[in-house]
């Protein structure tokens, strides 16, 4: 999403030319001041070594490949690298354009990676690491994602409550994952009247850190997935289009890249497409809001204090003494999720651990100044005696996966319309 875009409706004329007359104030959506990065936490030193390098970077960007984005190619690589990101993932509209153009590869520090949106009869749908393009309006929702896999690529569900194009067919089965967060729809979409309003008298930063919020919906949705399918990943999505008009950049890359970034964990200090790949398929990333403070350095274990047993994504035996340690790069309030439910809390701090007395999926949540900060993958924690489960998901769907998942906010969530 842009603010506005042709898929989504374009700005009407008269607000074109308030914005247009508000010159000044709309400018300001393209300066943000400089954030310091995470302090290094104090007990850091008594927190075990996972032996995993945290890679940060951008996933689901549009540029002028797409119909509906004016932001260059080349000014995704200019922001990428001005933040010091380490990958981005640009997904354009129904097409490997780039990728046929050459365009995948270093560029600078940033290594950039093509994949694409696909627009099925389910909703949208990000396909990565496919190199043939494929015939979305020929094939069912279900059969877009086994091309996909037919590819050795992975895709994620994206932005499954956005109001113009939600996510409908809930009964497919061997996606890699979905966007818990995406941005542009699940913040800036939500606000449109209050961006209007904003732009004429208001700074940035304060606009962007006002309309943050928690994406209850996504994360309701993504918990039930996980109920159903076992690991599904989460991913935290700019969707990211920037756009131009009178001059003036709206919804720029260079507030888009703060907005949301994901982190991968990866056990090598080379940074490479398949390293990138196989992070993902795993769920070791987390996701975060950066706008204020950046992420990096995060960490989310299963440990028995002598030695780590698993990291976000992976699945770990129930055994005595075993615990979960949660490691932040500066202090934050922490929430403890099982099995989609929270289960414990802690104030502001740096180093939390929590005894596991029970199967279950784990995930935590941290917030700052009372906005959501960071977003961890879940640790799945399983049986003693259990068999250890196929590290693919299933190729069929269980019995109730023909319905959209339940709502868990205060208000009921209508069924996902087409």
């Amino acid at each position: 999403m842009t603010l506005w875009t042709m898929d989504y409706g374009l700005w009407t004329g008269t607000v074109l030319i308030v914005l247009f007359l508000s010159l000044a104030g709309c400018a300001a959506l393209t300066r943000l001041r400089a954030h310091p990065r995470g302090l290094i936490a104090e007990e850091e030193a008594s927190v075990l070594d996972d032996g995993h390098e945290d890679y940060v970077g951008v996933i689901h960007v549009h540029t002028t490949a797409s119909h509906d984005a004016h932001g260059r190619f080349e000014d995704v690589v200019r922001v990428a690298n001005a933040q010091r990101l380490d990958f981005a993932l640009i997904t354009e509209h129904n097409t490997l354009k780039p990728l046929r153009d050459g365009r995948q590869g270093w560029h600078g520090a940033a290594l950039i990676l093509i994949g694409m949106e696909l627009s099925t009869r389910g909703g949208h749908y990000l396909a990565f690491n496919v190199t043939e393009e494929i015939d979305r309006n020929r094939l069912t929702t279900q059969q877009v994602i086994d091309e996909v896999n037919r590819q050795g690529g992975l895709g994620f569900i994206a932005h499954p409550y956005f109001k113009a194009r939600r996510w409908t067919d809930w009964s497919v089965a061997g996606f890699t994952g979905m966007e818990a967060y995406n941005v542009a729809h699940d913040t800036l979409d939500e606000n449109r009247l209050r961006l209007i309003l904003w732009t004429l008298t208001a700074p940035a930063e304060p606009f962007y850190f006002s309309i943050i919020d928690r994406p209850y919906d996504p994360l309701a949705a993504w918990d039930e997935l996980i109920r159903r399918h076992g690991r599904v990943v989460g991913i935290g999505s700019t969707d990211a289009h920037e756009f131009h008009v009178l001059g003036l950049k709206f919804a720029p890359y260079d507030v888009m890249f703060q907005l949301v970034r994901t982190h991968l964990l990866i056990p090598s200090d080379e940074l490479t497409p398949e390293r990138v790949y196989d992070a993902l398929r795993q769920g070791h990333a987390y996701f975060a809001i950066e706008l204020l403070t950046e992420a990096k350095g995060f960490s989310f274990l299963a440990d028995n204090g002598a030695q780590v047993l698993g990291l976000m994504g992976d699945r770990v035996a129930l055994a005595p003494g075993l615990r979960l340690t949660i490691s932040l790069p500066a202090p934050a309030s922490l929430t403890a999720f099982k099995d989609g439910r929270p289960i414990a809390t802690s104030a502001a701090g740096h180093t939390w651990r929590l005894p596991v007395t029970e199967p279950g999926v784990y995930r935590v949540e941290a917030t700052r100044q009372g906005k959501p900060w960071i977003f961890s993958n879940p640790i799945y924690i399983t049986p003693p005696d259990e068999a250890p489960a196929p590290e693919d998901q299933p190729t069929a769907p269980p019995s109730d996966a023909g319905s959209p998942p339940p709502a868990t906010t205060p208000t009921d969530i209508p069924p996902a319309a087409p």
